[in-house]
């Protein structure tokens, strides 16, 4: 059995939630045409629905449209702007975060060569975005302020109040991307009100392929990303038909939710003792306050070890963790995580995460700091012995 500690990318389905989606995995449900078995299904899915509501603390006014991912909740949110706002003049700019996601910075790139601009707000010292700057760049011609709620590398929490305020007081629609926010902190869209926010299944052992766009009352309304949509879900996107997976997503953010009070804390814990173990190497650093991060992320670099090589090197202790580094990141201008941090210039390349989940246990993690211990110490040893060969 594998020691999963990359659950900010993706996690095992639960237990729980493969038992709430079989009765109506694989079936042929149509929702319009109402025999008995489909009356079920009617009344679980409107369940799930009201489920998925309560999760973020949406309103029955706000409108929720049931996506693939959260990246595909981006692509509807910013291509409605700039067709809506940007194309026809009324407004000339997006502003996002120098942090953002790989794929957001995509399609900002993309949206850039049609002519829109796009400013990129650069992260302070602790990884937050700088809100003081933001602020500065906020007038009447912005189409929308992108920011997510949690680092997806880091998993440093973003000041979303302030921000949130400060678009509320300039009218600009609010996006917050909160995939890996939800289930590891409280998510509200009422206490920091926004215009949408998306999140997904994949990071909370739910279905991998199904995520959710929030949409507040107040907002600007959205396109349709593929016309020819039915009346459900604002006529934004047809009707979801696997009724399986919408249930599997709502009890998975139920569940998640329930978690939050208890399971997390015990999480917080474990990932205390896995960074206190990886700081006794030598030239090993941790990228985040740790007061600033959600309970589950330890997000480390260790001096002269590259992090792909470091990964292999767990991945055949079947343990498996991730890292942005190896990333190329060069055409998309993502500030660095040791840029943030002010640290060598060598270390770019030599940050890993580990992101721990409630199915974790403590003989994982002592298992997991031996082994990051000995391949970093193997690799350490490699890179030597060429550097001596090399010098002869």
């Amino acid at each position: 059995m594998s020691i999963l500690l990359n659950s900010n990318i993706t996690t095992q389905l639960g237990n729980n939630i493969k038992e709430a989606m079989e009765p109506y995995y694989g079936e042929a449900i149509d929702l319009k045409n109402l025999t008995k078995s489909n009356q079920k299904a009617l009344k679980a899915y409107k369940d799930s629905i009201d489920k998925i509501y309560r999760s973020v603390d949406a309103k029955d006014e706000d409108t929720i449209v049931l996506t693939s991912s959260a990246s595909e909740a981006t692509s509807q949110v910013f291509m409605s702007m700039y067709l809506q706002y940007i194309l026809t003049g009324r407004k000339n700019s997006i502003i996002i975060s120098a942090r953002a996601s790989i794929e957001e910075l995509k399609l900002a790139q993309f949206l850039e060569s049609q002519g829109c601009r796009v400013y990129r707000i650069p992260a302070t010292v602790d990884g937050t975005i700088d809100v003081e700057l933001l602020k500065e760049y906020l007038n009447s011609k912005t189409a929308l302020v992108s920011v997510p709620l949690v680092d997806e590398e880091s998993g440093v929490i973003q000041p979303i109040e302030e921000i949130s305020v400060a678009c509320s007081m300039h009218d600009i629609p609010l996006y917050c991307n909160a995939a890996h926010a939800i289930g590891k902190i409280p998510v509200s869209v009422q206490r920091n009100p926004m215009a949408y926010l998306s999140f997904e299944g994949s990071t909370i052992a739910g279905p991998k392929d199904i995520a959710a766009l929030y949409i507040s009352e107040k907002a600007p309304e959205l396109m349709p990303l593929i016309n020819g949509a039915d009346s459900e879900q604002a006529g934004l996107r047809a009707m979801p038909k696997d009724i399986a997976n919408v249930i599997g997503f709502a009890a998975a953010l139920e569940s998640a939710i329930d978690a939050l009070d208890f399971d997390m804390e015990d999480v917080r814990e474990l990932r205390d003792e896995l960074e206190q173990g990886l700081l006794q190497m030598d030239d090993s650093y941790s990228l985040a306050p740790w007061a600033l991060r959600v309970p589950n992320v330890c997000i480390m670099a260790f001096a002269g070890v590259h992090a792909s090589v470091l990964l292999d090197k767990l991945a055949q202790k079947d343990i498996v963790a991730y890292s942005y580094a190896t990333f190329n990141n060069r055409n998309f201008e993502r500030t660095s995580i040791i840029d943030i941090a002010s640290l060598d210039s060598s270390l770019t390349h030599c940050v890993v995460g580990f992101s721990l989940n409630i199915n974790n246990t403590e003989e994982e993690i002592k298992t997991a700091i031996e082994a990051v211990k000995e391949a970093v110490a193997q690799i350490r040893a490699e890179v030597s012995g060429t550097v001596c060969k090399e010098s002869k």
